[in-house]
């Protein structure tokens, strides 16, 4: 690896651990681990019933870890577990009132200031950023095959 190459790797992975300590910031000013935060936003954005398997895909994060917080999020009566119509061995997890107005609360508080950050940078340049990580995203994938 060249040392230009090296160097802007490090300085991606520094970007990353920032975006998420900012992301860890916010959740624990709200009360919450960065994961509980990501499972409301989830819980709170999606339309149909989802199960802990569609949470795992979809925000990538560990089985393990999803359930320990759906377990601390029902524990504290935020989320409850359904049986899903379309296959009695999942449980769909559904917001509480509760739970929907602590998700509403934050998550519509989270997506003002992320609106704020986008203003300030510009849609234009929010646009490429997502186009180059995307680019950079799936070089990596196809090269890991």
């Amino acid at each position: 690896m060249t040392h230009e190459i090296q160097m802007l790797m490090l300085e991606y992975y520094e970007l990353w651990g920032r975006m998420d300590a900012v992301y860890d910031r916010w959740a624990k000013a709200h009360g919450m681990t960065y994961t509980e935060l990501m499972v409301l936003y989830a819980l709170w954005e999606t339309k149909q019933p989802i199960t802990q398997r569609d949470l795992c895909q979809e925000r990538h994060l560990p089985k393990q870890t999803v359930n320990s917080v759906l377990h601390a999020l029902a524990k504290r009566q935020l989320v409850v577990f359904r049986e899903s119509a379309l296959d009695h061995r999942r449980k769909e997890i559904l917001l509480t009132p509760a739970g929907k107005a602590l998700a509403g609360d934050v998550i519509q508080e989270l997506q003002a200031y992320e609106m704020q950050v986008i203003q300030r940078v510009g849609m234009t340049s929010m646009k490429t950023m997502l186009t180059e990580t995307r680019r950079f995203l799936e070089a990596f994938e196809e090269a890991g095959k």
